[in-house]
This record gives structure tokens, sequence and C-alpha cells, in this order.
């Protein structure tokens, strides 16, 4: 019985912590394992999100791992029957609330400055990292965080969206051998 109400209890912790999130996919290629100076593209759909409290969809954050270098954006969010504006590459933002964004996308709303986008999706973006040159196994990990209005300050309603990051890839690198003649000592 107390093994039940473990497992009852871990399960609805883990599924009641994705509140605004759902049908996150991702497809990268190549896929597998990575050496120094491959390239990878990324593309990333977010299917629905459903704000609770009237919170918007604000922000996307790429969260990368020491191993990755030069972080290119190829295509941001559409805003499907979303409000008036647009999706904004930005490197660092700080948001009116605090939050110190980036790299990633956010919403830009020419009707209410700060506030995110009335879409509920689906969202789907891609971009491009490389493996940075080393000799170590370094961190090659890789998660989106999405956020709500109600995180980035622009809009407090109640309760905000807290949603755990999407792990899109977690590895490391994995170096070249260094090869080297055989060493004589006489």
């Amino acid at each position: 019985m107390k093994r039940l109400l473990t497992i009852l209890l871990l399960t609805f912790a883990l599924t009641s912590y994705s509140q605004c999130v759902s049908n996150e996919t991702v497809v990268m290629s190549p896929g597998g394992t990575y050496s120094p100076g491959q390239t990878i593209t990324v593309w990333y759909t977010l299917g629905t999100f459903t704000g609770i409290n009237t919170n918007w969809i604000h922000a996307f954050q790429i969260n990368l791992g020491v191993g990755w270098i030069n972080l290119t954006p190829l295509s941001g969010p559409a805003n499907p029957s979303g409000s008036l504006g647009n999706w904004t590459w930005d490197l660092q933002h700080t948001f009116i609330g605090g939050l110190n964004f980036g790299p990633g996308w956010r919403f830009e709303n020419t009707g209410n400055t700060d506030w995110g986008t009335s879409s509920v999706g689906p969202f789907i973006m891609s971009f491009q990292v490389t493996v940075g040159p080393t000799c170590t196994p370094d961190d090659l990990s890789i998660s989106m965080e999405v956020f709500d209005d109600c995180t980035t300050g622009g809009w407090s309603n109640g309760a905000c969206c807290v949603d755990p990051p999407f792990q899109i890839y977690n590895g490391n690198v994995l170096p070249d051998l260094i090869s080297t003649s055989l060493i004589y000592h006489y």
C-alpha cells in the first residue's frame, strides 16, 4: 500500500508540474553522438500552450551545455491566430519582472507592451549549434524553456505557469582520440 501511494504521488507530481505546455517534440539532424566541429540542426515544436489565469505565452529560451558554440536561429515560431506583434530573436533581454532571458525568441506584443500572445500554437522553430573544439567530454545538453507573461512580469493574474525545461538532448562531446607515435627511450 505504501509503495502504491508513493507511485501515485510521484505520478501526480510529474503530471501536475507541466501546467501550460503540452505536445512538445523535437527532431535533431544528424542524430547520435557528436564530435568537435559537427553542426547540428534542431527542430522544436510546442504543440499547445494553455495558460492559466489568462496568462499568455511570452518566450522560448534555449539552454545549452558548455560544449556548444555558434547558436544560430533558422526559423522562429509563427503566431497562429494570436495577438498583434511578432517573435524576435534575442541573445539577452531583461523582462519587466526582472527575468534575465536569452538566448531565444520572445514575443513583442504591439497592442500591450510586455504581454505575450494569445495564440495557443502550434509553435515550430529551428536553430543550429556546433560542437566546440575540445579534447574533453564537455556537456552537450540542450533544453527549451517556455515562459508566460506572468513569469516575465507583463501580466499578473494569479499563479504563473511553472513548466520544467523540455530536455532536447543530454550527452557529452565524443572527443577525437589523439594518436601519437611510439616514443622510444634509450
